[in-house]
């Protein structure tokens, strides 16, 4: 059987439905009711609660379900130097022509939030650790290496903001320039949660599942994108961010079709339109893929 660099060989994406308990207290934290640590401190809680019972059904990776942020992809970019938040997106900043935003202006939703870059891109801290201890924390040191956590993509607000309206290009002259600033943020970030004990994180990546859509691809092109161009250069961003991470450390990339309010998905389409470049390309350690169901198809030759 092959090494892997995780005590086990069964896994899982680790997202879970967020207790009452975390969505009140996070609704009470955005009206002013409650402090950061009395929020932090029901997060607590709930990720002890959920490792517990991860623990108790013999699950591994033991994640903390992202209770720990409001979003799954919230928490980093909004908090590094150069970024600011904007909550909600106005539509005119948004990329209408791409599936997550089409579906959800077409379910009447707004997308929640997004991260714009207005000045150089500079991490001055780690803002992901004390998110990484909430998790770290509930178990015994030598358990540690079974505990996984997950980051964004460094392509998310990229693909979903409208065209031009992602950085600010009197900072930036090019997307080059933007994520070589924007993976060296990542790889100070990886460095600091592997310096907490981190050894197993996870990339949650959508977006590289819309590569497989004619429908998303047709909307990106309407933007005036080429598609492949695109493609390339989100893959290059993954690897810019994972380069020169430790040796024992592992990281993999979860793609998917989206899932939303009840399972809400945005696209649909084989991995045949992507696999020879996904799968050569990246150099992660692991691949946690959807397949085998009618929206991903299978790997059929």
């Amino acid at each position: 059987m092959t090494d892997t660099k995780v005590p086990y060989h069964a896994d899982h994406i680790g997202s879970f439905i967020r207790p009452s308990s975390v969505t009140n207290a996070q609704d009470e934290f955005d009206a002013g009711k409650i402090s950061k640590e009395q929020l932090r401190s029901t997060q607590q809680a709930a990720i002890a609660d959920i490792v517990q019972k991860q623990q108790q059904n013999g699950v591994r990776a033991l994640c903390s379900g992202e209770f720990d942020r409001k979003y799954y992809f919230s928490g980093f970019f909004e908090n590094l130097e150069g970024f600011k938040e904007v909550s909600p997106v106005p539509w005119d900043l948004a990329r209408l022509n791409a599936a997550p935003i089409a579906a959800l202006k077409k379910a009447g939703k707004q997308y929640p939030m997004a991260a714009i870059c207005d000045g150089k891109i500079k991490w001055t801290g780690s803002t992901y650790v004390e998110n990484w201890k909430l998790l770290r924390d509930t178990v015994p040191k030598e358990q540690w290496g079974e505990c996984k956590f997950t980051m964004p993509p460094p392509c998310y607000f990229h693909l979903r903001l409208a065209k031009g309206k992602c950085y600010n290009t009197d900072v930036y002259k090019n997307d080059e320039e933007f994520f070589g600033d924007l993976a060296a943020a990542y790889r100070q970030e990886i460095k600091a949660l592997y310096d907490a004990g981190l050894r197993n994180l996870q990339i949650d990546d959508p977006t590289l599942a819309y590569f497989c859509s004619e429908d998303m691809l047709k909307g990106l092109r309407e933007d005036g994108e080429d598609t492949d161009k695109m493609f390339e250069m989100y893959l290059k961003a993954h690897n810019d961010c994972i380069a020169d991470r430790p040796a024992d450390m592992h990281v993999g990339l979860h793609i998917c079709r989206g899932n939303f309010s009840k399972s809400m998905h945005f696209s649909e389409g084989s991995y045949e339109a992507i696999a020879s470049r996904f799968f050569t390309h990246l150099n992660y350690d692991t691949f946690y893929l959807e397949y085998d169901n009618p929206r991903s198809g299978g790997f059929e030759p």
